[in-house]
């Protein structure tokens, strides 16, 4: 499950489509699991690790995905980490103002 829900934060993020509830539900469910899952003794190094094995795991099902993936995981993933864990963000706020910012309108 964490798998799909993070490579559909990333789907996300990187959508070029105009953001509407779907969308920001999406994102504010996904990063509510993930800050979960942060919070469970993970390093940032252990998750941006954990999230780059999943760009190359879909990448072998889609075309060019782990290229992309791993841009967005190097520049964003760092960023939702320091919202939710150091700025104790919630997950509206990352959705709308934060790294993901304009997953929600």
């Amino acid at each position: 499950v964490f798998v799909f829900l993070a490579c559909l934060v990333l789907a996300i993020s990187a959508a070029p489509e105009p953001r509407n509830a779907l969308t920001c539900q999406i994102c504010v469910d996904i990063v509510t699991d993930f800050d979960t899952w942060l919070t469970s003794d993970k390093t940032e190094a252990d998750i941006v690790t954990f999230v780059e094995e999943l760009c190359h795991a879909v990448g072998q099902i889609i075309t060019g995905f782990e290229a992309t993936c791993n841009f967005i995981v190097e520049s964003q993933l760092p960023g939702i980490i320091d919202d939710l864990v150091n700025n104790n963000l919630d997950p509206l706020e990352v959705c709308t103002n934060g790294a993901l910012m304009g997953s929600c309108p």
